[in-house]
Order: C-alpha cells, then sequence, then structure tokens
C-alpha cells in the first residue's frame, strides 16, 4: 500500500507540520520584508545585466538604496514645490528640467510661448543630469513631457545606472488647474488676460500627452489629487510621500503604512485615527462605520450596540471585505478599534493582512468613565458629541446612548483589557503603547513618533545604525 503525498493548496491538503512551517515562513518573510528585498535586487540585475550575477548582487548589498522618481503634472499646481521638498527630505538631486532650457537661451523665446523644447534636444541634456546623479539618486521635475521622453527614459537605465522607482502624477480639475495658472502668471507681475492664450496653449500641451505618458509608466504610476487650496499642501506632500515605497535605512522599499490603533472606548481611537489618515495619506477604516453601512445597505436602521459587541466572524468578514479593495492596497490603511481579541489579530496574520504597527491607547479607568458619560449620540447622523452642539436642533435630539452609562462602561473598559493583551501579543514585534490622556493634539505627537520611529528588526538592516 502506498502512502498519499501530502502537497500544498489545491493539489491536496496540509499537514499540522506544513500548516505550522508556512505560518511561520510568512511571518518571517513579511517582518524582513524579504518579498520586497528580492523584487528590488531582481528589478537591478534586470537594469544592469551583469556578467557576474552573483558579485553584483553583493555589491548591491552593500550599497544604500537609491530613489529614482519622477512628478509630472499640469501647469501652476506648485510641482516644482512638492519636488523640492522631496529633494531635501530624501537627499536627492533635484533636476528642474524647465530651469536647464531657460539657461539655454536659444529656448527661451519657445518655452514663454507654450511650446515645448524638441525631443533631440531635451533627452540628451536629461542624460547628462542623470548620470551626474549617479550616487545620489534624483526626482526630475516636469520630465518626461512626451511618451518619446518617456521611453527614452526608460531605455536609459542601464546607461544612467538607475531605474524609475515611481512616477508621481499630481491631478486636479480643469477649472483648478487654470484657476491655479492664472494665479501663478499674475504672481509673476503679468496681466492675465494677456496670457490666456499662454495659458490654454499649456494646458493643451498637457492634455495632449499625458494619457500616452500613464500607459508608459502604467506599472509605476501613483496619482496623487491636487486641490489647489495653499492649506492642502502639507496634504498633497504626505499622500506623495507616502506612494515613494521607499525607506532611507533600508535596503528594500517599503510598503504602504498598515496601522492598527486600538484602545478602549473613550480613548480619543477615533480622533487619532483621523489624524493619521491625514497625516500619512492612509484611508481611515472604522468598523463601527461599516458596520452601520451594512445595515444601511440592509435597510436597517443603525444600532447604538458598539463594535466590540460584534462576533469575531462577523467583524473580520467586514474588515477583510475593506482592506481588499483598491484604495486601501494602493495607500495603505489605519484600523480603527481592529483588532481588539486574539482571533482577530490571527485573522489578520492568516488572511496576510500584517500590520506594519500595532498602537494601543493608554487611559486610565476613571478618565474614561467621566469622557463616556459627558458623550452624547445623534441618534440621526450616529455622530458623537463631548460638548454641546451650537445647533438647537442637534441638540435637542441628542440622546445618552445605554453603553455610556458608567457601569457599562466599566464592563466595556474590562472587555477590552481582556481582548487587548492577546492582540498585541499576536503582533508584539510592530506593537507598542501611546499615553493618551493629553489633548489629542499631544497624543498624536506620541502615536506619528510611533510610526516613524524604526523598528528593532528595521535598524539592524542600517549599516550606521551600530547594531
Amino acid at each position: 500500500m502506498t502512502t498519499p503525498v501530502q502537497t500544498w493548496g489545491a493539489l491536496g491538503s496540509m499537514v499540522q507540520e506544513q500548516k505550522e512551517y508556512g505560518a511561520v515562513a510568512n511571518q518571517y518573510l513579511e517582518n524582513n520584508e524579504i518579498h520586497d528585498l528580492f523584487a528590488n535586487l531582481l528589478k537591478q540585475v534586470l537594469v544592469e545585466q551583469p556578467a557576474n550575477p552573483l558579485k553584483f548582487l553583493q555589491e548591491v548589498l552593500q550599497k544604500q538604496s537609491r530613489l529614482c522618481v519622477c512628478v509630472i503634472g499640469p501647469p501652476g499646481i506648485n510641482r516644482t514645490k512638492y519636488c523640492q521638498q522631496l529633494a531635501t527630505d530624501f537627499k536627492l538631486k533635484h533636476i528642474h528640467v524647465g530651469k536647464l532650457l531657460r539657461e539655454m537661451k536659444q529656448h527661451v523665446q519657445k518655452i514663454d510661448g507654450g511650446e515645448l523644447v524638441e525631443d533631440e534636444f531635451v533627452i540628451p541634456l536629461v542624460k547628462e543630469e542623470l548620470m551626474r546623479a549617479k550616487n545620489t539618486g534624483w526626482v526630475l521635475d516636469g520630465y518626461p513631457r512626451t511618451k518619446v521622453q518617456a521611453q527614452a527614459l526608460e531605455a536609459s537605465g542601464k546607461a544612467v545606472s538607475a531605474s524609475l522607482d515611481t512616477v508621481i502624477m499630481l491631478q486636479s480639475n480643469e477649472a483648478t488647474i487654470r484657476e491655479c495658472y492664472a494665479a501663478k502668471v499674475a504672481s509673476a507681475g503679468f496681466d492675465v488676460a494677456e496670457k490666456q492664450d499662454l495659458i490654454e496653449t499649456r494646458l493643451q500641451q498637457y492634455q495632449r500627452h499625458v494619457l500616452t505618458l500613464c500607459e508608459v509608466f502604467q506599472n509605476v504610476a501613483r496619482p496623487v489629487q491636487v486641490t489647489g487650496v495653499d492649506d492642502d499642501q502639507s496634504l498633497v506632500y504626505n499622500n506623495i510621500t507616502s506612494c515613494m515605497h521607499y525607506r532611507g535605512y533600508s535596503n528594500a522599499p517599503l510598503r504602504m503604512h498598515r496601522i492598527c490603533i486600538i484602545g478602549a472606548c473613550g480613548s480619543g481611537r477615533s480622533t487619532q485615527c483621523e489624524l493619521v489618515a491625514k497625516e500619512f495619506g492612509v484611508v481611515h477604516v472604522d468598523l463601527a462605520d461599516l458596520l452601520r453601512r451594512k445595515l444601511e445597505a440592509q435597510g436597517q436602521a443603525p444600532t447604538e450596540t458598539p463594535p466590540e459587541y460584534l462576533s469575531d466572524e462577523e467583524a473580520c468578514a467586514l474588515i477583510g471585505e475593506r482592506l481588499r479593495q483598491t484604495d486601501c492596497v494602493r495607500k495603505g490603511w489605519v484600523l480603527d478599534g481592529f483588532p481588539k481579541t486574539k482571533a482577530q489579530a490571527e485573522f489578520l496574520r492568516q488572511a496576510h493582512l500584517w500590520p506594519s504597527r500595532v498602537i494601543r491607547l493608554q487611559v486610565q479607568e476613571p478618565s474614561i468613565i467621566n469622557r463616556c458619560s459627558a458623550r452624547r449620540l445623534d441618534p440621526v447622523t450616529c455622530q458623537p458629541y463631548y460638548t454641546s452642539p451650537t445647533s438647537i436642533v442637534i441638540r435637542q435630539r441628542l440622546i445618552q446612548c445605554e453603553y455610556d452609562t458608567p457601569e457599562k462602561v466599566k464592563a466595556r473598559f474590562a472587555m477590552f483589557n481582556d481582548g487587548a493583551e492577546g492582540a498585541t501579543d499576536t503582533w508584539k514585534s510592530v506593537s507598542s503603547k501611546v499615553p493618551a490622556e493629553d489633548d489629542a493634539e499631544g497624543v498624536f505627537k506620541g502615536v506619528a513618533d510611533r510610526i516613524k520611529q524604526a523598528l528593532p528588526m528595521e535598524l539592524a538592516q542600517d549599516p550606521a545604525s551600530g547594531l
């Protein structure tokens, strides 16, 4: 009698040892970002095509990674400002192609008329600048502008010893673009009415070529929306940096932020998640909101029952479906109040949705009771209020949820503490605690520091760390 062969996946069933080994192997690969490391090495080999690949890979591993990025966008939306900031923060060479062309006086008249300089002049100029930046990495400002330039940039990878990591595509609606460019023209001391033809020409030139650029760079292009409002420029820049797939102290590119923020009811968890989403450009995934939307889709009235009373199975199903949607995959995410139990944490592991940070907000029980006791809920919008709203209509319909009474809050606080230890133990290597008794801004400083701070395993990859 022959013994059946145990195989993986759909070809058969796995024995227990295989399951355990697979879980351990996956955790090791994820924690040390081995997938990204080998992807980066493979890319370098394909670009250089060395005669001795093994020796080449040894040399690559001993060098610091270099970031190579292009920023493309319509006229007038502060593209150069973002490029300057990227160059400063990531220690790159800022290659402003428009400025270089203006230094060649024969092209000034054409540029001032809104026309593009011929490819045969621009391509060699840019290639020469990239050669000079071989050891530093670079950010290309406003290049390429045409499909020919894009193809030439891709083809020159081996010559300049670099491959393109990311193309940031700044996007905005046409009305905003016209408004921003008109403001730029006015600030330069020109009459906007007299420059309308210039505005039209430059906008048409951009729109004529942008689709072909997207086709050429479809694998590395990352769209970033620009509102044109000055107050939103820091948010735009955060969204740009979140698309960089790069960490300065690692030999491998960085995946998007995947953050879990957990805390007892009234710990300010949702406020911190909103601030994290704005600062780091990730998607705020709120379990309570997901539950509310599900009930509305089923034609049911929203419930006052807190999401921690959901079964693990229902909570995991809602979270798993949301995290696999395109915006979460592309931008990363911050989970609001999940995982709260060991079972929920294990679900993230088994679903290959590993968090890069798990942050637990710490607030004492008396503070939690005081905060929740003062909280009132608008039954129409499900919006909680900790202070009296200005609208009389809203004030008159506010209610106190039955789960916000001191007795229920004590029970919820105990429930959270019972499950939180198991959740953080599951992700011990990426877990940390932040005191949350302070005001929201003070707490956020601690949260942001934990997100930005290198973990021990990450520091060990940095030759300058001394580890």
